[in-house]
């Protein structure tokens, strides 16, 4: 037989979500790797779904066990996932079970009977699972060391695509580190009393791919994989799109102070208390966007799409017709456990494939809980950023201030600046017996801006920035003293009807 030597950029799709992306493309055909982790950690699933998607798109595998589960048990716990087809098994899916031949004639036994079946399945992917029997048997390391380097030659020559799955075995697996195309490594790992799961390729010869640790999940699907945002945008390119000019709020009062708004493909942080008017604010920017044909997207944690109608119905903003036009869409992701790179996944694809053009994520601190690597936040807010300014669409997101009033104001994140070119400040501030609510431009990158602190009005009819507060002083702590405009027009009246 004649070794055949395909292209190193023809690849073998996996068909597993995102795990293609970590790959950039699939394996590499005629290629032998390891998937490496312990009981439970997925690997089985991994490679009935790459068989299943392999076959689907015309080619044929053969499923070889060695002292793994029945095949019979094996099927029965596939069923209930979205990749299985029964239909497929046999004729285009074969499971064979070779522990007794492996068993009664070692290492040269089972490479006999892979050739074989190899050849009699005409299979261009081989599944091998449970390879640390063999690596029992063996009599020596290096006879391990020949029997995988027997199955690299007898695969390759006809191109078949081979995954070896393993516990690894407590030994370090020196033989498949050196020998073997690729490793990839499966685990699950607990913070505190979260359980995540986690990919590492470890080694892929001949092809770039996303190195790193990634997250992925066991659906009703199968696994799905969410790779890191920050390795995925840090490949393409950091052009940025030229801004069309400035995105406004469609507030009274507020894309004055802005001078027209906000530019296109910036980001901007709505910074303040809760109840300040974060949310509301957004939803206007994303409102004011579709009503202009331009595609908007609510990124909510707190409030489901149900609540944002009503309260946004409740101060006359009126969302139904644009959702029913599709130039506005809500998501909702209650604040639970989340993934972090499943989060960022969404995004991605909101960005990439939806073409959303305003983008508001109402909840930085959710985003924090949903990571297990507290440092890794800002990362990931900086390259969505990145991304946003790249594909020009402008990004807003809400920070929950940590304190409602007092003299300190802390910013509970890093690395402001390269998170944000803009920065709107809401606080709540005590006048006389009042609660009043009030905004500011504490930053607004690149352009001029007015300076001066404005009311912000929420009522039935809207919101509304009044005019600027003169002679108020400490406002911005929430512990304002009063000044002769803040009092309401009524007393103003009543004190003018005295004289």
């Amino acid at each position: 037989m004649i070794e055949k030597t395909p292209s190193q950029t023809e690849r073998v799709p996996t068909g597993i979500p995102g795990l293609d992306t970590l790959l950039q493309g699939g394996f590499v055909k005629g290629g032998v790797y390891m998937v490496m982790g312990m009981p439970g950690a997925g690997k089985t699933i991994l490679a009935n779904q790459v068989c299943f998607h392999h076959v689907r798109e015309g080619g044929k595998a053969l499923y070889v066990t060695l002292l793994a589960e029945s095949h019979t048990r094996m099927i029965a716990n596939l069923r209930s996932l979205g990749f299985f087809e029964l239909a497929r098994i046999p004729e285009s899916l074969a499971y064979l079970s070779a522990y007794s031949v492996l068993e009664e004639g070692g290492l040269e036994a089972l490479i006999n009977l892979l050739r074989k079946e190899l050849k009699a399945h005409e299979a261009s992917l081989l599944i091998l699972d449970g390879l640390v029997a063999a690596e029992e048997i063996a009599p020596t390391e290096r006879a391990f060391k020949k029997f995988i380097h027997a199955l690299q030659a007898i695969t390759g020559m006809v191109s078949c695509t081979t995954l070896l799955l393993t516990t690894g075995g407590g030994q370090g697996l020196k033989a498949e580190h050196t020998m073997v195309d690729g490793l990839l490594v499966l685990r699950e790992r607990t913070f505190g009393v979260r359980a995540v799961r986690e990919l590492t390729i470890r080694k892929f010869r001949g092809s770039g791919h996303l190195r790193g640790q990634h997250s992925f999940e066991i659906t009703d699907s199968g696994i799905v994989v969410h790779p890191r945002l920050e390795a995925v945008t840090g490949n393409q390119s950091s052009t940025e799109m030229p801004s069309e000019g400035r995105k406004t709020f469609g507030i009274k009062g507020l894309d004055d102070m802005l001078h027209g708004g906000v530019f296109q493909g910036s980001t901007t942080m709505l910074f303040g208390p809760s109840g300040s008017g974060k949310s509301l604010l957004g939803l206007h920017f994303i409102a004011e966007g579709a009503r202009r044909g331009e595609h908007g997207h609510y990124f909510a944690f707190y409030d489901s799409p149900q609540r944002v109608r009503d309260q946004s119905a409740s101060v006359g903003l009126e969302l139904e017709p644009l959702l029913k036009k599709g130039t506005l869409s809500l998501s909702f992701r209650p604040p639970m456990e989340n993934r972090l790179d499943a989060l960022g996944s969404e995004l991605l694809s909101l960005i990439r494939e939806k073409g959303v053009q305003r983008l508001f994520v109402d909840g930085f601190d959710a985003l924090s809980k949903a990571v297990v690597h507290p440092p890794r936040v800002s990362r990931f807010m900086a390259a969505l950023v990145n991304e946003c300014r790249a594909a020009g669409v402008t990004l807003l997101f809400t920070l929950e201030s940590q304190t409602l009033f007092g003299l300190e104001l802390k910013l509970p994140v890093r690395g402001v600046s390269m998170l944000c070119e803009n920065i709107l400040f809401l606080r709540n501030s005590e006048v006389r017996t009042e609660l009043r609510r009030f905004i500011s431009v504490l930053k607004l990158r690149t352009s001029g801006h007015d300076h001066s602190l404005r009311e912000l009005h929420i009522s039935n009819r809207g919101m509304e920035v009044g005019d600027p507060v003169a002679d108020a002083q400490l406002l911005m702590s929430g512990l304002s003293l009063e000044s002769p405009l803040l009092r309401s027009p009524r007393k103003r009246r009543l004190k003018g009807r005295g004289r």
